[in-house]
Formats: C-alpha cells, sequence, structure tokens
C-alpha cells in the first residue's frame, strides 16, 4: 500500500483553504460547496452523478488536480530542470493554457536559497532547410525565436536577435552588388549575434572527441549495386500497372522496395486498385495486366514451399549479401565483443569487431515493412531447409510443430528432467566452470600464449574440476544401466554438498516453480508446460534421498562441464553475480531466482521451430537439449551475457540500486527481449481468376523475426500486440532482430546503439540534420563500437 507524505497533506489543504478564500473574495462558490453540491446531488441516485452536473464534475476533479501539482511543485524544490529533446515540448515553454501555467511555475521556481535553472537539450532542435510538402505545421524559425524568447525572458532582447537575423539575410542578398563591403557587413552581424546567442546556448560537438575531427564516423559507400533485368521488367509491370489507374511515377517507388503491389498499405496506388475491382471495366483490365505479368507480383507458391524468393532489389540484394550471406541468420546472439576463448561451431572466425546490427532507415513506409518480411523469410528459409527440404510453410504446419524443450508427464513418467537441469541455476557449477576464470588460468600457464584459449581446452579444464567435486558425492549404483538421471541431479548435489541449509533453503520456498516461469500459468493438459511443477517438485525430492540415483553416465563430467560453460541458467547467474557483488544469502537467492527466469526465457528462444531446425541441422543427434548446451559453448553465452548484464545494469539506471531489485530488473528486462514475439507482416495476394469477382485478393501473414519494422505490430498469433518498446528492447540486446528497419519520423532521442553501430541510409533525407539525427541513434556514449574498441585495446 501507498501512503501520503504528511508535510505534502498539510500543504495540499492550505492551498485547498487558499483557493476557497480567493473564491469567497470573488463572490463565487468555493471548491468545498461545490464539492458537496455534487455530492447531494449524487446521493442515493444509482448511474452517480447526474448528466446536469457532470461539466462541474469534471471542473471540480480538474481544479483539484492542479492544485495538487501545484503543491507537488513546491515539495519538489527543484534547482535544475532539464527538458530532453526540448522541441518536443515547445507548447509548454510560451503557452498559455493550465498545463503551460504550471510549467511555468516550475520553470520559475524560487525560494530564500534557491532559484530554479532550466536546462534546454537537443542535438538537433531545427531544420535548417524544410521543402513545403515536409513542412506541415511546423515554422522552425518562429520556434528559434519563441525559444529565445523562453531563455532570454525579454522582449526587447529577443526583438534585436530577430533585427540582427534579418539584417543578416538582407546583407546575404548584397553579396554580388559589393562582395568586400558585404562580407565586413556579415562578420559583423554575424559576431554580434554569436555574443548574443552564447549567453543562453552552447553547442558542444561530438567530432571533436577524434583527433580527424571526424568523431568516429566512417562512411561505407556501397558497392556498384547491379539491376537485374527481373528489376527492369518489375518496373516497367509496375508502371504500367500505374498508368492504367492513373497514378503517376513509380520509380522513386521502385527503387525502395519490390513487389510493392503485395505490400503496400494506405498508398494511392493500392486504393486505386481496390477502386478499379469495383468498376466492371477496370477490374477487367486490371485482371488481364495482372495475369501477363512475371515480375509485378510476390511469388506465393515459392514462399509455400520454402523455396529461395530473388529480393527483386537492388538495395535489399546488398543487404542480404552483407548480413546472412556472411552466415548471421546461423547466429541466435551476436558474440561479446570481448571473449574469454576461441569460438567454435557456428561461430567459428567469427570476430566480434566485424559483426554488428544494422539500423535502416528509409523516407517511404513500404521499405522497412519489404526488409522485415523478405530478410525474415529468407533467414527462416534456411534454418529450416538446414534440417528439412521437405518442409511446408503455412499456419497448419507450424501449429503441428511441438517444441523439443517441453515438460510433460508421459505413461507415469516426466519428460523433461534433463531439460530442468539447463535451467536450474548451480551456484556451485558457476563458481567450477567459469569460463573466465578458467581462461585466466589457460593463460597464466602458457604465459607466452598470444591466442585466446579453444572451447575445447576450457571444456577440458572444466571437466577436471568437476571431477574431482564427484569424488565428494555418493558414488550411486555400482552396477545396472547408466542413469542419466545424473545429468540433472548431480547439480543439486553438489548445491547441497558445498552450501546444504542455502540449498535446501532455496528450493524449500513455496511457489518456487513461478519462479522460474514468474507466471501462475504452466499450461494445460498435454502442453509442453502442464508438468512444470511437478518436475520441479521432483528435483526437491533429490535432496532428501528419495530418489534413487543408478549408476552414474561414463560421460557425466563432460556434460556437467557443458551445463556450466554453456547453460544459460548456470552463465545467467555468474552474469548477475558480477554486477551484484553480493554474497549475501538473500542476495544471492534473487540472483538464483533472476537467473532461472532468465534461462526459461532461453528455453522459449531455443523452442522456436527456425531455431530448432537449425540446431539440429548443425548436430542431428539426439537428445536435443546438448545441442542447446553445445550451441552455447560455441557461441560465447557466458561472455556475451556479462556485457548485456553490464550495459543494461547502466541503460536501466540500476547503478547503486538494491541487489534485489537490481537482478530482478535485469532478469526482466533480459526475458522481454528472448521472448519477443514474431510478428506478422500482411501480404496481400492478387490473383485475375476470371470468375465472379475478375481480381481477388488473399491476405497472408509473413512473420518477421530476423529482420523487423519498428513500431506497433501484430505478433505471429494476433492476439497480442508487440508495441515498439519491446521491439527496441530486443533490438537493443545481443538477440534477435539483427536488423531494423524505420523511417526517420519520430526517431528523435531514441538510443539503438548497444548493440548497432551500422546505419544504413536507404533513402537519403532531404535535410542534412536528418542525417545527424540517423547517426545519433547508434554513436552514443558506450556504444557498440566503442565497447569493441576498448576490448580491442585492453582484450
Amino acid at each position: 500500500y501507498y501512503t501520503i507524505d504528511p508535510t505534502l497533506a498539510d500543504s495540499f489543504l492550505d492551498h485547498l483553504e487558499e483557493s476557497d478564500r480567493e473564491s469567497r473574495e470573488r463572490g463565487a462558490p468555493t471548491l468545498h460547496e461545490r464539492f458537496e453540491a455534487l455530492a447531494r446531488s449524487a446521493a442515493y441516485r444509482q448511474g452517480g452523478v447526474p448528466r446536469s452536473a457532470r461539466a462541474d464534475h469534471a471542473q471540480v476533479i480538474g481544479t483539484l488536480r492542479t492544485i495538487l501539482a501545484r503543491t507537488c511543485l513546491s515539495a519538489l524544490e527543484p534547482d535544475l530542470i532539464i527538458l530532453d529533446e526540448f522541441q518536443r515540448f515547445k507548447h509548454l515553454l510560451n503557452g498559455q493554457d493550465a498545463a503551460s501555467q504550471l510549467a511555468s511555475d516550475l520553470f520559475n521556481y524560487q525560494d530564500a536559497a534557491t532559484r530554479a535553472r532550466v536546462l534546454l537539450l537537443s542535438a538537433t532542435p531545427y531544420k535548417m532547410y524544410t521543402l513545403d510538402e515536409e513542412a506541415e505545421s511546423d515554422d522552425h524559425y518562429r520556434d528559434f525565436i519563441d525559444t529565445i524568447r523562453f531563455l532570454l525572458r525579454s522582449e526587447t532582447e529577443t526583438e534585436a536577435i530577430g533585427h540582427l537575423l534579418r539584417e543578416y539575410r538582407r546583407a546575404l542578398y548584397q553579396l554580388g552588388v559589393d562582395r568586400v563591403g558585404t562580407l565586413a557587413r556579415l562578420r559583423f552581424l554575424s559576431t554580434n549575434l554569436e555574443a548574443r546567442l552564447r549567453r543562453v546556448m552552447v553547442r558542444t560537438e561530438r567530432l571533436a572527441a577524434s583527433s580527424d575531427r571526424n568523431g568516429m564516423l566512417t562512411e561505407v559507400p556501397p558497392p556498384a549495386l547491379p539491376v537485374a533485368p527481373s528489376d527492369i521488367h518489375a518496373y516497367l509491370e509496375t508502371q504500367q500497372l500505374a498508368d492504367v489507374l492513373d497514378q503517376g511515377d513509380m520509380v522513386e517507388y521502385w527503387k525502395a522496395a519490390p513487389f510493392l503491389v503485395n505490400f503496400m498499405e494506405g498508398y494511392k496506388l493500392k486504393e486505386a486498385i481496390e477502386a478499379a475491382r469495383a468498376v466492371p471495366a477496370q477490374a477487367e483490365q486490371l485482371a488481364s495486366l495482372l495475369a501477363n505479368s512475371r515480375y509485378l507480383l510476390f511469388p506465393l507458391d515459392e514462399w509455400r514451399r520454402y523455396a529461395e524468393i530473388d529480393p527483386g532489389n537492388a538495395r535489399l540484394r546488398h543487404l542480404v549479401r552483407d548480413t546472412l550471406d556472411r552466415g548471421m541468420w546461423r547466429w541466435l546472439w551476436l558474440p561479446g565483443a570481448l571473449q574469454y576463448y576461441e569460438l567454435s561451431g557456428v561461430y567459428t572466425g567469427v570476430r566480434p569487431a566485424d559483426v554488428t546490427k544494422r539500423l535502416v532507415f528509409s523516407a517511404w513506409r513500404v521499405a522497412p515493412k519489404v526488409i522485415a518480411a523478405l530478410m525474415s523469410y529468407e533467414a527462416e528459409r534456411r534454418m529450416v531447409r538446414m534440417f528439412d527440404d521437405a518442409v511446408e510453410n503455412s499456419p497448419e504446419a507450424r501449429r503441428r510443430y511441438r517444441p523439443l524443450l517441453r515438460f510433460t508427464r508421459h505413461d507415469g513418467r516426466l519428460t523433461g528432467m534433463p531439460v530442468f537441469g539447463m535451467l536450474y541455476p548451480s551456484v556451485a557449477l558457476a563458481a567450477a566452470t567459469d569460463p573466465l576464470a578458467i581462461a585466466r588460468d589457460l593463460g597464466a600457464a602458457g604465459r607466452g600464449m598470444v591466442r585466446l584459449p579453444r572451447a575445447a581446452a576450457v571444456l577440458t579444464a572444466a571437466e577436471r574440476r568437476i571431477e574431482a567435486m564427484l569424488a565428494a558425492l555418493p558414488a550411486g549404483a555400482d552396477s545396472g544401466p547408466e542413469d542419466e538421471s545424473w545429468y540433472w541431479a548431480a547439480p543439486i548435489l553438489l548445491d547441497h554438498h558445498y552450501d546444504p541449509a542455502g540449498t535446501e533453503a532455496w528450493f524449500n520456498r513455496p511457489g518456487l516453480a513461478t519462479r522460474w516461469t514468474r507466471s501462475e500459468e504452466f499450461g494445460s493438459e498435454g502442453d509442453e508446460d502442464s508438468a512444470w511443477a511437478e518436475h520441479v517438485d521432483y528435483a526437491r525430492q533429490v535432496l532428501d534421498g528419495s530418489v534413487r540415483l543408478g549408476r552414474r553416465p561414463a560421460d557425466l563430467p563432460q556434460v556437467l562441464a557443458l551445463l556450466g560453460v554453456g547453460g544459460p541458467a548456470i552463465a545467467a547467474f555468474r552474469a548477475l553475480s558480477r554486477v551484484v557483488g553480493s554474497t549475501e544469502p538473500a542476495h544471492v537467492e534473487a540472483v538464483r531466482d533472476s537467473a532461472a527466469h532468465i534461462a526459461w526465457g532461453f528455453r522459449t528462444l531455443f523452442n522456436v521451430p527456425e531455431v530448432s531446425f537449425l540446431l539440429r541441422g548443425i548436430n542431428r543427434r539426439e537428445p536435443y537439449w546438448r545441442r542447446v548446451l553445445e550451441y552455447g559453448v560455441a557461441g560465447g553465452i557466458q561472455a556475451m551475457l556479462d556485457e548485456y548484464v553490464h550495459v543494461l545494469q547502466e541503460s536501466l539506471g540500476l547503478l547503486g540500486h538494491d541487489p534485489v531489485m537490481v537482478a530482478q530488473e535485469l532478469a526482466a528486462a533480459i526475458f522481454d527481449a528472448l521472448t519477443l514475439r514474431t510478428a506478422t507482416l500482411r501480404l496481400d495476394h492478387l490473383t485475375a481468376d476470371g470468375a465472379e469477382q475478375p481480381v481477388s485478393i488473399e491476405r497472408y501473414g509473413m512473420r518477421a523475426r530476423f529482420a523487423v519494422r519498428f513500431g506497433d505490430q501484430h505478433a505471429e498469433d494476433d492476439r497480442v500486440l508487440a508495441r515498439a518498446g519491446q521491439v527496441r528492447t530486443a533490438f537493443n540486446s545481443p538477440f534477435w532482430p539483427f536488423v531494423l528497419a524505420t523511417t526517420s519520423i519520430g526517431q528523435e532521442g531514441l538510443d539503438f546503439h548497444p548493440y548497432c553501430h551500422a546505419v544504413v541510409h536507404w533513402n537519403l533525407p532531404s535535410n542534412p540534420v536528418d542525417l545527424e539525427q540517423r547517426e545519433g541513434r547508434v554513436h552514443r556514449y558506450k556504444g557498440h563500437a566503442v565497447r569493441k574498441n576498448v576490448a580491442r585495446q585492453y582484450g
């Protein structure tokens, strides 16, 4: 429950009495009288306040809220007020409405000790040049003058600056008449303007951060982009369609995206197609054109059978070569900037310095949608085809897929105990198998080592440590078949051996199963999670000896080494422990709970159909949970999570906070990034069937996960809307999406830098300020490029 600060309550009552006193002086009803009148009108009446009194009801509430807001302002006692991206709040600076008056009270706050100062922040608040069609209702010159008026608090000074600007403009027109005299005049005006503006304005350039004045920016011009013959045919067919529908030139749209007819939403061309379908003569003409086209429409039949589809656009082909063709479709996360050992498997040869996400800016709304749909399809197609060439791409086939990491009961047996072991945050294994510590030891042993140790060497060192630890555990049965229960039971037994009280306390808490999922729902009968709570209860029985273990598997140390180095729960426990930095039992308990929740998020990731196809394509041997552990080792899961947690702690503002809250907030953010729902993008399939309706349109959904467009969008199940904030959380993580496509509109002040330092200009903006805005999304403190430079210098 919440409590009201007594001082604030007393101040609020004082302000109410002051308001009533002013009302009495004006001969107007007081707030108290108006409140009692409303109460009488609503007494013993169903439906509350009568319609005739609702206007006064709203006014009384509004007045009370205003008084409360003013009370809170005085309680704030601000010294410094900062408005970031202040151009978004321009209506508050010089407005006359209630909100502006409230803001004015805040900006002008002063008491006996101090007067508040106001700091307005923005890198690009105004455009130097705006095309008429871009201006809409904006007047950047007027906004600039209004801001100066607010800062100077002097109409005389503001008018003086306005006069100097007008004189400067006039002088520019005189350069061709009297160059020498005009230049002298311009220098005088410029110096005068600078002197006045510097009283309230400062500009710190990022470019000054480096000696070459480039501020770490490097232009990477694309190679000559070859246009395929099919691209030309597609343009001709698109233009022919536009001519028939009287829709003008299509060349800019064609350069931006392929398959425009299928993907456009809210464009005049698409509206014209819909209108033409309702007119018989136009519908016949449209049907004939569609029937004879070969390159205009998206090849749905190829999509249904997971066939390779040409991007149909030179820019998109280059982006595919720059990302997918480099193997990024095989990566479920970007490797950490600083590795502890050499990456292996699908990450073999990957240099962290060479990889980053892509932020694509386009002037056209259709381009982000097409980029997301086609790149995600191609990534998914390659993953699926790696395991099975005959998979069908349909909603029915996807519904038939069963996740491989599940918790069910079959013939009285719990089927997911090995998976439980992967999700269990073992404190003992975390300490014994830390790849960072092992790599340091290996480096100290081989003092001349200039290369990172191999993953196999780290695993071997972990195995030796585990073998020594296992000697302290009961041996199990001497004969009989090997009991695979050791794979999940041994970590629990090791924890109990080294910390019996802490392990028992953690396992014996009520609601332990929900601490992994942070949800009370474990699925219905037959669902992949229906027996999750039973699995947790069964694991708890290991502590009291109720679970009888058979003969140890010969490869138990090797499996536990995989679990310790590449398991998501143990890796998450180590990463969280490094930033929490406390060994108090309550804090360790919170870290374990949070690590378990992160591991549950990894389980969701590895249960995605195309992800399971990828891992089984890499190694077709069973069981799948071992393939997950091998992938974690190959991709350096520990280094990746260590870096991610470090970045998140700062970006979420958790430095110096309570360790329990830090662990929980970090886990929630990582879980959100891991479990971003696959978005669905609408595809309109047009067919000329010659039936009663010459042209029919059928709607399909294309999944977008590897690449997404920024903004609110429907998730794959159509029940949940993936919010822009969730998309940004995932993009600002090492996990998918690896490509984010967006327009420039509304991106001011948003950060996309944690795992991206490559901006792709799909179209050049009309204004150089927009270029700086785009680059500013990734060119920020502790961005991906900065961390990789630090790792290269000091790693």
